[in-house]
């Protein structure tokens, strides 16, 4: 078998496995390999691009850091495999300024949000939201950038809601 690659992202069980020895334990010939490098966290801002696509066009690692909605679709499709197991549970929640007049999920109405384009923010956003707000209703901005990007902007007042999940849903 070829080198097994790796593309972690923003999630901790990659690590965690690595420092417990879980993949050498198994007899893997792996690497871990960040595919996704953007420091002014761009990755998201592809003009309706995104993991759905790159994971059509064949990505680079056996195991992605996209997420479970996005590779199931892939893979129904026949592009890719989800395996559920790899996958982690962090919190998440749509975030607004204290000073946000925004005090319940139906005031987000017409409000910009800030999610990843096509990523577990995209969707689970949507889907939280479409009890309380007609689809039609639901704003969302994918210009913010990737997860630590989107959180910045809303603790600098530059964005008047935010989906955030793991270490910076606990910032905010």
């Amino acid at each position: 078998m070829a080198k097994f690659i790796v593309e972690p992202h923003f999630r901790l069980q990659e690590w965690v496995a690595e420092e417990k020895g879980y993949f050498r334990d198994q007899g893997l010939d792996y690497e871990f390999r960040e595919l996704i490098r953007s420091t002014e966290g761009q990755h998201h801002n592809k003009g309706g691009s995104g993991a759905f696509q790159s994971i059509e066009q064949g990505r680079e690692a056996n195991v992605s850091c996209a997420c479970h909605w996005t590779v199931n679709v892939a893979a129904s499709n026949g592009h890719t495999k989800l395996y559920s197991d790899l996958y982690s549970i962090a919190p998440s929640g749509i975030f607004v300024p204290a000073d946000s007049e925004v005090r319940t999920p139906a005031d987000l109405a017409h409000v910009p949000i800030s999610v990843g384009f096509q990523s577990g923010s995209h969707y689970s956003t949507i889907q939280a939201l479409e009890q309380y707000i007609p689809a039609a209703k639901i704003n969302l901005v994918f210009e913010d950038g990737m997860l630590f990007s989107r959180m910045e902007r809303l603790i600098d007042g530059r964005s008047e809601a935010a989906a955030l999940f793991s270490g910076p849903y606990y910032f905010a």
